[in-house]
């Protein structure tokens, strides 16, 4: 008895995709725009009114969690926290996730809101033209940086490569016996 099998080698071909390379994001240039200016407004804005004619250079550090914390040199004033947090942002940079540029961004949000929460609680605070010039960069920067920091620096390049099967026998047939 005669027994015929056909065998069939089918020519796969795959593709496979690795991460070669990492490359400058065409949106680093928008990250750094976006820090360089939150450093700068929370700079200026350290050494502008913050509130009742006061500088927030001149304002106590006090001043976040206490009502009527008065005024004080610039080495222990509110402001020197948000102009510190400015340059955080600056050295936020260096780092390609922007997680501390984020960071930043946020602590000067808190500082804003502390602030504003203080005068609030002090009866200072009847409108919104009370809060002054210099708290209103501090917020601007804070924010900018905070969207600042989620741009990224690199992006992943990408190398595809095609593995084929060079068998060209596609069917075989032989007989048993």
């Amino acid at each position: 008895m005669r027994a015929i099998h056909q065998h069939h080698d089918t020519d796969a071909t795959s593709t496979e995709t690795r991460a070669m390379s990492e490359a400058p994001s065409p949106w680093l240039a928008v990250r750094v725009i976006f820090s360089v200016g939150a450093a700068v407004l929370l700079l200026v804005g350290s050494f502008l009114e913050w509130a009742g004619g006061t500088d927030g250079s001149a304002l106590a550090v006090q001043s976040y969690w206490e009502l009527h914390a008065g005024t004080a040199a610039f080495f222990s004033s509110a402001g020197l926290v948000t102009a510190i947090t400015g340059a955080v942002i600056i050295l936020g940079l260096a780092f390609k996730g922007g997680w501390l540029t984020r960071f930043a961004g946020a602590v000067a949000l808190v500082a804003f809101t502390l602030v504003v929460i203080q005068l609030g609680r002090a009866g200072s605070l009847d409108t919104l033209q009370d809060v002054g010039i210099g708290l209103w960069l501090v917020l601007a920067g804070g924010v900018l940086a905070l969207i600042g920091g989620f741009f990224p620096t690199t992006r992943v390049v990408a190398a595809s490569t095609a593995v084929e099967d060079t068998d060209r026998d596609d069917t075989t047939t032989h007989a048993h016996d």
